[in-house]
């Protein structure tokens, strides 16, 4: 069983070590369908926030200091323009690429909004979108400092599924690696690698949260994600935001270990940080069946616990045999078992 308070011991400490170095850390929660990486995620983030928060209020702590970096924080110039024509697309179809929706090649591309924001799209399109702000940091009591990054919010939605060459199969198969924007997703973990590699302020500081408290970037951009919906089956916009106070990035999700196509590159870029943890939890085939099998009838998804026993066994079962199969390997990858 998953100990959260181990974990976020092991989330400070890593935070406290590379501290003068890395304005973030990241921590990767991965695992078959069903095993609990979000419930763990969750707890971890809750955790993290928990023990900052009390630490302010035992030290009394009136203020914090917010910084401006010494870098120009640019993550995204070697991003690609939109074209012209993809634009005509975008609009001409409702906000997706309908010709790049199984393409795991395609290049994430730039543009700017009407509000200023620079908005990401992978081959899913806005749907998939995650966006860029650089409006300053505004001082606020209530501080996280810790944020999940769940991949769920780049399912491919069901009208990008509509136009695979087999969108029978592309809807029976969801949550297979092919129908994620697996494009945008490894796009994102690039731009969060550069904010983790980003060096905090010098400062003083009697310990790791005082010196986390002394050295917010008020200039560090504002990425915000999509999350899923799972009452409307489909991502939604803007469900996350990582600002300046985010010092710890939980990822959180079934392929970031997958080692094919664009997944195997997520580890890799988050490990060249030099600020990574990776947990990743395992358990019985049996146990996590049931888990599902509850969770898709709770989600409407099926009539009856046995038809959920059924979707597990031809879709989520075949997923974590995968990924089991396929998983990259690494010393430094720490197994957890969470009956």
């Amino acid at each position: 069983m998953v100990n959260i308070n181990d974990l976020a011991d092991e989330a400070i400490q890593l935070l406290n070590d590379t501290s003068h170095a890395n304005y973030r850390i990241a921590v990767m929660i991965v695992g078959p369908p069903g095993s609990g990486k979000s419930t763990v995620a969750n707890k971890l983030c809750r955790e993290l926030n928990g023990r900052f928060q009390q630490y302010l209020q035992e030290t009394k702590l009136s203020g914090h200091s917010l910084n401006d970096s010494n870098e120009d924080i640019d993550l995204i110039s070697n991003i690609s323009d939109i074209s012209p024509e993809l634009i005509g697309k975008l609009q001409r179809d409702d906000g997706i690429f309908v010709e790049s929706v199984e393409d795991v090649n395609f290049k994430p591309i730039k543009r700017v909004r009407s509000d200023g924001k620079v908005e990401i799209l992978g081959r899913g399109g806005q749907s998939n979108a995650f966006t860029i702000s650089k409006q300053p940091l505004s001082r606020r009591d209530n501080i996280s400092i810790a944020q999940t990054i769940p991949m769920d919010g780049f399912h491919l939605s069901r009208r990008c599924l509509d136009y695979f060459e087999d969108p029978k199969k592309a809807h029976l198969r969801r949550g297979s690696p092919p129908t994620f924007d697996s494009n945008n997703f490894l796009q994102l973990c690039k731009v969060l690698a550069k904010t983790c590699t980003i060096k905090p302020p010098a400062c003083e500081s009697s310990g790791c949260f005082d010196f986390i408290s002394k050295t917010f970037l008020s200039n560090m951009p504002t990425i915000t994600i999509p999350g899923f919906d799972h009452k409307m089956k489909d991502p939604t916009p803007n469900q996350y935001s990582i600002d300046g106070y985010t010092r710890i990035l939980i990822f959180e999700g079934l392929y970031l270990l997958y080692d094919n196509e664009n997944w195997r590159s997520i580890h890799k870029t988050l490990l060249d940080t030099g600020a990574l943890l990776v947990w990743n939890l395992y358990i019985e085939e049996g146990v996590i069946e049931e888990r599902v099998a509850k969770r898709h009838l709770e989600a409407g998804l099926v009539a009856t616990l046995e038809d959920g026993m059924q979707k597990f066994q031809l879709n989520d079962l075949v997923n974590a045999r995968l990924i089991k199969e396929h998983l990259i390997k690494d010393k430094r990858i720490v197994n957890i078992r969470n009956d």
